[in-house]
């Protein structure tokens, strides 16, 4: 009689410690309003204070403004636009600028006739300049090449839409990572006051050994999935300071007072209506048919039109021929001034396999371009797709996590009138932890959805992010290291 007094003691005193655990659990019905968790004893560091002048984490739009800069493979295409639009100039002038050109020279001619020698200095001097008159091939050529500099451009766009879209979702998975350890900390604190209960209630002779190897077993767990999350936000760090090229502070998660959903993107027609002129891919597309047709122009014409050009010419020439000590100069000036046509006749089939070279790369840009055209259209719909589906995956959840947090605490009340078990009030908790985490997934799900969307339509900068920047949380992650309770 006297055990069983003392044990209904000490399960009276516990009462206040699973309510606090209760009400510990029972968190609001909106993920974001969870706080990093502050343990009853040293298992964890507390939550450092930022010091004076610190900026918290890293912006999301400052990541991706420095990546747009530094990035090493929008740097290599930006070089490519220019080489492009360098070729482009060439071919412009070689179709339409006229050219002048000047020579000089001096030589000395000797000369041998019998026994008599003669000794002839000479000099020469002349100016030669050319218009093109009519050049329909080089002409042609030099719309390609206008369209490839086009072409080089829109793939530096690409590419600069990659990295962000890149970025972007290393930054979101950070995100999920580090609410997701948030949320696992928040069960660890929980799992450890219900197994020091467990352990107080053993040695009064009311509970079993089996609770408090049950309880134990769920901390390890948890201890485990904080490690895994450490290294995902390590991985993700470490791509975001790879495409910014500079030193990143990871956000603690979601802000608890942000709304669940926020919209950046327009609707499904609209952006149909938008992707033609504006996803970086199909206009890479566009333009390459633009350089083919050009290109297969170019072949044609040099296949059967003549170039004609207007020519004029002016030289200077001055000679001393010197016999037997006689000298005698001698100057020649001559201008000219004409039309010229050249006309290829017989090229042994060369020109017929540009020909043919220029119409097969056409009709590969063709299709490379309904490619695109298809590809975006696809992508669109499904982004919003996913986007619809997480939204509704969303309310569900928050549907599923109510019930969990009712089911718990009747659970709770029949584990203290001892009608359940305590592994009956651990899987309680669980599905709680569970529900909220598949709703963090949700989230972000949508997030990144929007992010998919935003790429595609060439948007995803600062200005287009502005409205999802109230879902985060400005305070940099706190590093806590783990011990044995």
């Amino acid at each position: 009689m006297g055990r069983l007094a003392m044990a209904l003691s000490l399960l009276l005193t516990s009462l206040p410690a699973l309510a606090s655990g209760s009400l510990a659990l029972h968190w609001s019905t909106s993920l974001s309003t969870l706080k990093d968790p502050q343990p009853t004893t040293s298992r964890h560091g507390t939550k450092p204070t930022p010091a004076a002048g610190d900026q918290g984490a890293t912006p999301w739009p400052q990541m991706l403004l420095a990546a747009d800069q530094q990035a090493a493979a929008n740097r290599a295409f930006d070089a490519g636009a220019q080489a492009a639009q360098a070729l482009s100039q060439q071919a412009w002038a070689t179709a339409w600028m006229p050219r002048a050109d000047a020579s000089a020279s001096a030589s000395r001619r000797r000369q041998q006739i019998n026994d008599t020698t003669v000794n002839t200095p000479a000099t020469a001097l002349s100016i030669s300049a050319t218009l093109p008159l009519w050049r329909a091939a080089d002409q042609a050529t030099a719309q390609a090449q206008a369209a490839q500099a086009e072409q080089a451009q829109w793939q530096a766009r690409g590419s600069r839409t990659n990295v962000a879209r890149e970025l972007s979702m290393a930054f979101l998975m950070a995100i999920e990572a580090a609410e997701q350890r948030r949320l696992t900390l928040a069960q660890q604190d929980l799992l450890q006051e219900q197994w020091r209960i467990n352990d107080r209630r053993l040695q009064a002779g009311a509970g079993t050994i089996l609770d408090v190897l049950e309880t134990r077993t769920r901390i390890d767990q948890s201890r485990v999935a904080v490690q895994d999350l450490d290294t995902r936000l390590a991985t993700q760090k470490l791509t975001l300071e790879r495409l910014s090229h500079q030193a990143v502070t990871l956000a603690t998660g979601l802000n608890e007072h942000s709304p669940d959903l926020p919209t950046a993107v327009s609707s499904l027609d609209e952006a149909l209506l938008l992707a033609p002129s504006r996803h970086p891919p199909l206009r890479d597309a566009l333009a390459q048919v633009k350089a083919a047709t050009a290109t297969d122009q170019a072949r044609t014409a040099e296949r059967w039109q003549p170039t004609v050009d207007a020519v004029a010419s002016t030289s200077l020439v001055r000679e001393v021929p010197q016999l037997d000590g006689f000298s005698q100069r001698q100057t020649t000036r001559e201008r000219a001034i004409g039309v010229q046509m050249n006309w290829a006749l017989f090229t042994g089939g060369l020109q017929q396999g540009r020909t043919r070279e220029s119409a097969a790369l056409l009709i590969q840009a063709e299709a490379r371009r309904d490619e695109a055209q298809a590809q975006v259209e696809s992508s669109l719909r499904d982004a919003y797709q996913t986007l619809s589906q997480a939204r509704q995956v969303v309310s569900l959840q928050r549907q599923v996590e109510q019930t969990a947090s009712a089911t718990y605490d009747a659970l709770r009340k029949a584990f203290v009138a001892g009608l359940r078990t305590n592994l009956d009030l651990l899987n309680a908790q669980q599905q709680i932890y569970t529900a909220r985490q598949s709703l963090v997934s949700a989230r972000v799900n949508a997030l990144a959805a929007q992010v998919t969307i935003l790429s595609l339509l060439d948007q995803l900068d600062a200005d287009h992010l502005a409205p999802l920047m109230p879902l985060f949380d400005t305070a940099p992650l706190p590093l806590l290291a783990e011990s044995t309770p």
